[in-house]
């Protein structure tokens, strides 16, 4: 029922006039109020009723009084425990409203107090009727014990305790003053001396209640901070007895098993788990007493999802250091598992055509080289290079590149067997793993020919890209793996030696044996050494002579590089040259070179044996240097040479193939005066229309044609048109390799204006040698 303008408009001027409404009253202290009273109050109306039929019996108190001040007594008793019941149903509620707290307390104050005047009361209602003795006591005794009472019941506010306390002595106090006796007095003197004992007694025990209340406050404060912290925080935890039962978790237990708000598990058996590792740890840790960490999957008994987790894992122990249980907290991984898993794919797959990348190559390797250590078959390994692939990036574009790279992708997957992998380890390299695919190493040899070949066989012919198709070889290096092979390093070097192998020699596959393996060792000492300061010191130049045909005549020398190696001897070009040209070195010999073969000339002239010319071998990749042209003309200039002296030769291949990069190159140090000449003709592409349109000075006949020639009568055709042709357009022809007077007089027979040169007339010689030679042979 709500309450009147009345009701609270009294209940704000009693707030406003009594001073215990004007201090703050502890909500603690209202419930203990109340609940003492809902103990103490019951055991006063008892009292009071008692009182009330013995003073009835006496007989000699007036009934009408006696049941009026009883009625009262009694009414108000059980409106106060009526009232309290209520208060105490509500408190929980209200227990933070201070306003409500002070209104009940107010409540409570005025009603403990209206009690106390009426139980004091008793005393001069119906002492002065009452002459036993022992009614007297009963009398005294019922005030002293309900005075003692209160003070017990409330305690909590000292100065209700004290006021009740004085409200029910007083007029006992003021009978046994009244009387003259000094027994009287003395009694009087007691009961005030028992007033102030109890009212210490009620101070002393608030203020214990008080100290125990605010510990109170701060523990249930730290359970409360700790009970938040086990509930809320984000990390999923849950407790479980020795027995291995749950029993208590968090909500981010709860949610991350997905585990309804009407279920529980408490209880739980953590037996029942699916995941035994999780359970054998927590077994540990109550068997060892020490924290464990497990870290990996766990298969969810709640839901049907599988994690991985990292669990951490601590005993729990009481205040005697007794094991009670386990504490478990564990941190989803599943995700960071999953991530690293498809990056790892990601850094084993390559994107372009889906097959393993060099990393998954070598992890396989790796897995096949440890596996093989424990059996006795043996392992094969293709290392394959796609000849002439750039020129189909650059012709076609590299988005056409790419489609043909996926092409063989697919069409080497479906060449291998199941067990076999295919790896792509960047551009055009592929490599092949067949895993312990042979019993001995002769079938090994012959299985990888054969495959070698289908793989080649295969290329060739169903390679089809839109509109093209398109007719591509590979160059295959074979490795058998036997169990002796430990080191993965050793064995891709091998494949990649094998595989080069193949390629210098335009071979559809090449196994590896030792020599490649030394030749490899040579020629990277080779590189070193040319990296050397004093490298240019150990090159020399020989001289091979050049003679006219038909007089005999010593017209001109070819210069051919020489390196005296302290520990190799003497290299020749094919040693060395195209390591050279490999590494970069081709520019500054080349240079050294030119130069010595500027001094020889001088030396020649000034030691009575002059020429008309001498020709030196250039690669065509020192014309992309851009010094190139300057540095001739420097040349000459420097040591007074006419241009026609030096002949620079250029073999026919490296011509054709850079024709268009290096045209004007060509046609300026024509212009200048120096003379080109082209090597090794007959051999390339033998194109007729570069001749036309490139106007060289010579033309110089490959050595193949010369040998054969004699036998041959095809070739002394060749031959002769070659020659028919060459003097047609202006050129000069030297017959290379000549070996006997027979092959002489075939070509004395072609055309007396050919120039020769071969072993023949002489072999390469020092400077200082070649000055000393004869006159030349007569035809």
């Amino acid at each position: 029922m709500k309450k009147g303008p009345s009701q609270r408009n009294i209940k704000n001027a009693l707030c406003k006039f009594l001073p215990i409404c004007q201090k703050e009253i502890l909500p603690f202290v209202v419930l203990q109020l109340f609940t003492h009273a809902c103990r103490s109050l019951w055991f006063l109306l008892l009292s009071t009723l008692s009182l009330a039929i013995v003073l009835f019996s006496a007989g000699s108190v007036p009934a009408l009084p006696l049941l009026l001040w009883a009625g009262s007594i009694l009414i108000v008793i059980i409106l106060r425990i009526v009232y309290v019941k209520q208060s105490l149903k509500k408190m929980d509620r209200q227990r933070n409203d201070q306003a409500q707290n002070q209104r009940k307390y107010l409540l409570f104050f005025l009603s403990a107090v209206v009690t106390s005047i009426l139980l004091g009361m008793v005393i001069p209602l119906f002492i002065p009727y009452i002459h036993n003795v022992f009614l007297h006591f009963v009398l005294i005794i019922f005030i002293i014990g309900i005075a003692a009472g209160a003070t017990a019941a409330l305690f909590p506010s000292t100065l209700l305790a004290v006021t009740y306390t004085l409200f029910i002595t007083l007029p006992l106090i003021s009978y046994f003053l009244t009387l003259p006796d000094t027994y009287a007095f003395i009694s009087a003197l007691a009961i005030f001396m028992l007033v102030v004992v109890l009212t210490s007694i009620a101070q002393v025990t608030q203020s214990y209640m008080l100290e125990v209340y605010q510990q109170r406050k701060q523990l249930q404060m730290k359970e409360e901070e700790l009970d938040a912290l086990f509930t809320q925080t984000p990390t999923p935890i849950f407790y479980f007895d020795k027995e291995l039962k749950i029993k208590k978790y968090n909500e981010a237990f709860q949610d991350f098993f997905e585990i309804s708000s009407e279920t529980t598990l408490d209880g739980f058996d953590l037996t029942q788990l699916k995941s035994q590792e999780a359970v054998e740890m927590m077994r540990e840790v109550l068997k060892r007493g020490e924290p464990r960490e497990y870290d990996g999957p766990y298969f969810s008994t709640f839901t049907s999802k599988d994690y991985w987790l990292r669990a951490k894992i601590a005993p729990l122990f009481n205040d005697e250091g007794e094991l009670i249980g386990g504490i478990a907290s564990f941190q989803d991984r599943t995700l960071e598992i999953k991530s690293i898993e498809y990056l790892e794919e990601l850094a084993t797959l390559d994107p372009l055509t889906e097959l393993g990348n060099r990393r998954s190559f070598l992890q396989h390797l790796e897995h096949l080289v440890d596996e093989q250590k424990k059996g006795d078959l043996l392992s094969l390994l293709f290392y394959l290079d796609l000849n002439h692939f750039k020129p189909i990036n650059d012709t076609l574009g590299h988005h056409f590149g790419d489609l043909v790279l996926k092409e063989v992708s697919r069409l080497l997957k479906s060449l291998v067997p199941d067990e076999a992998m295919v790896f792509r380890l960047g551009g055009d390299e592929f490599v092949i793993l067949h895993p312990k695919c042979c019993p001995t190493e002769e079938e090994a040899r012959k299985r990888g020919a054969v495959f070698a070949r289908k793989i080649n066989k295969t290329l060739s012919k169903k390679l089809i890209i839109g509109d093209y198709r398109l007719s591509i070889h590979a160059s295959i290096g074979i490795i058998v793996i036997t169990p002796q092979m430990h080191n993965s390093d050793e064995i891709i070097r091998r494949a990649d030696i094998s595989m080069y192998q193949a390629k210098s020699r335009h071979l559809e596959y090449a196994f590896y044996d030792s020599s490649m393996d030394e030749n490899q060792r040579k020629n990277f000492f080779i590189h070193q050494e040319m990296a050397r300061n004093d490298f240019l010191n150990q090159l020399v130049l020989y001289f091979q002579p050049l003679h006219a045909l038909g007089c005999s005549k010593l017209v001109g020398a070819e210069a051919l590089i020489r390196w005296h190696h302290p520990t190799l001897g003497l290299l020749t070009p094919a040693e060395f040259i195209s390591l050279a040209i490999e590494s970069g070195e081709i520019q500054k010999i080349g240079h050294w070179i030119r130069e010595e073969t500027c001094k020889a000339f001088i030396y020649f002239r000034e030691n009575g044996c002059p020429l008309e010319f001498i020709s030196t071998n250039v690669d065509a990749r020192e014309l992309g240097y851009n010094n190139f042209t300057k540095e001739i003309l420097d040349l000459l200039e420097k040591y007074d040479l006419d241009p026609s002296n030096l002949v620079l030769e250029i073999t026919e291949n490296s011509l054709i193939d850079n024709f268009e990069r290096y045209h004007i190159i060509f046609e300026t140090l024509k212009k200048a005066g120096v003379r080109w000449a082209i090597d090794d003709f007959g051999i390339g592409y033998s194109s007729l229309s570069y001749l036309e349109r490139l106007s060289f000075s010579i033309l110089k006949i490959d050595q193949s044609f010369i040998t054969s020639m004699v036998t041959s009568s095809n070739a002394a055709f060749l031959i002769g048109h070659i020659v028919d042709i060459a003097a047609k357009l202006g050129y000069q022809v030297v017959a290379e390799g000549i070996e006997s007077r027979a092959q002489m007089q075939k070509l004395l027979e072609i055309s007396p204006n050919i120039m020769c040169q071969g072993y023949y007339f002489g072999h390469p010689l020092p400077r200082e040698e070649f000055c000393k030679l004869l006159p030349a042979k007569e035809a």
